[in-house]
């Protein structure tokens, strides 16, 4: 593969990781992990030494990406704010910790229940109907802390932002409306992405046979031209969100949450 064409590719990622960032509040890295993964394997990368580092610099371009996105849906009134600090600060801690137990254990294993996860959170979104308004918003604080160490581990163990997750227990449980949801979450994974960031980077530090300018686990050249695009395009996508029936938002958001389901167990 000639540097143009890497070049391309990792532009087009970054652009389908900002859609997704900013349209569904979700951090993208389901998008960017394997184009990293697949480009790095396609320049001589050892398979481990690809799979941190893709994890790693995912989350460095999610957390660039969701500020932009959030500063959007804080400015559409879609951010909601009374139990934020626990999501993120728990989420922030709980990335820390899942970045660490991954280079201990099984990758595989973890993808398999993600994958299940994913697919029973399907199941629940088809058959649940959505709050879509403020009235039934769980009002406990356990419940919002919970959620941000889910998401933070998701976070720092598969190198995504954790908003996967996040939107379907903060609409399903918690009883946030749609738009709000994204819009929280995206809020969420500025704090979950950071503390996974840090967290390889301080892994990756002394690993030798990583690519040319890395930081840690980190490449700044993947992360450079990735966030070019993604933090461009989730900020006109966070706008469009706005627009956007809630139904529909579902609906993609059920199609992306399934195919990662099916990839995960193995089956796409």
């Amino acid at each position: 593969m000639d540097f143009i064409t890497y070049i391309i590719l990792l532009l087009i990622g970054g652009c389908l990781g900002g859609l997704m960032a900013g349209l569904l509040g979700v951090g993208g890295g389901v998008i960017l992990t394997p184009i990293q993964y697949y480009l790095l394997l396609a320049y001589g990368v050892e398979n481990n030494i690809a799979l941190s580092v893709s994890f790693a610099t995912s989350l460095a371009v999610i957390f660039v990406t969701m500020m932009r996105s959030t500063k959007k849906h804080y400015s559409n009134n879609l951010v909601v704010t009374d139990y934020l600090s626990y999501i993120m600060v728990l989420g922030f801690l709980g990335a820390i910790v899942g970045a660490f137990i991954s280079t201990r254990v099984d990758v595989g294993i973890l993808q398999l229940l993600f994958g299940i996860m994913c697919l029973f959170t399907v199941f629940n979104m088809i058959f649940i109907k959505y709050p879509e308004n403020d009235d039934n918003i769980n009002r406990s604080v356990i419940a919002h802390s919970l959620l941000g160490i889910i998401g933070g581990l998701l976070c720092g163990l598969l190198g995504v932002g954790g908003g996967i997750i996040m939107i379907p227990i903060l609409t399903l449980i918690l009883k946030y409306p749609t738009h709000k949801a994204i819009g929280t979450s995206s809020a969420s994974i500025i704090a979950t992405s950071l503390g996974g960031m840090i967290a390889y980077i301080v892994l990756g530090w002394n690993v030798g046979n990583l690519p040319d300018f890395s930081l840690g686990y980190v490449n700044l050249v993947q992360f450079f031209f990735l966030t070019l695009t993604s933090t461009i395009v989730a900020g006109y996508a966070a706008n469009i969100s706005k627009k956007v029936d809630s139904k529909k938002l579902k609906f993609l958001h059920i199609l992306i949450v399934l195919y990662i389901g099916l990839k995960m167990v193995g089956l796409v």
